[in-house]
């Protein structure tokens, strides 16, 4: 594949794992709401936070692969081209990212067993999303005005 084909790729899949990432921060949002009272509540709320549990992991897997194509691809070009700072500066924040969706697959772990309750699961999501976000936004940011340079 050919690295511009590689840059438009990645860049299309941004779009894609945006979309995705909001749809699962609403799904957390929600989830986090308030404690089942009942046995039904409990079957209700479980299945809410087991699709938001996969949808999550899904979510970091496909990132990984993201990563990879990154990392391994247009990133030695970038640096090739003399843009080495701004490669360690976006790898380094790829295991930043990591870390935190590791937070929230804690956090969801926690409230699946019963160790926090909503309002600390809510409160830790919020926390580490916002944190995530931001730094996700301008990531992207610096991707696509980078990137756009080897196209």
């Amino acid at each position: 594949m050919k690295l511009r084909d590689m840059v438009k790729e990645v860049l299309s899949e941004h779009d894609s794992l945006l979309r995705e990432w909001n749809d699962i921060r609403e799904r957390l949002t929600r989830a986090g709401e308030k404690r089942p009272k009942s046995k039904e509540e409990l079957h209700e709320a479980f299945g809410v936070l087991s699709d938001v549990y996969s949808k999550a992991y899904l979510f970091m897997s496909k990132f990984a692969v993201h990563e990879l194509k990154e990392e391994y691809w247009i990133y030695p070009d970038m640096n090739e081209r003399g843009r080495l700072e701004v490669t360690l500066r976006l790898i380094d924040d790829h295991r930043r990212l990591n870390l935190m969706l590791d937070e929230i697959r804690k956090a969801l772990d926690e409230y699946r067993f019963m160790k926090i309750e909503e309002w600390e699961l809510k409160d830790k999501i919020e926390a580490t999303n916002n944190k995530m976000n931001s730094l996700l936004m301008e990531h992207m940011k610096i991707e696509h005005e980078e990137f756009s340079k080897l196209l």
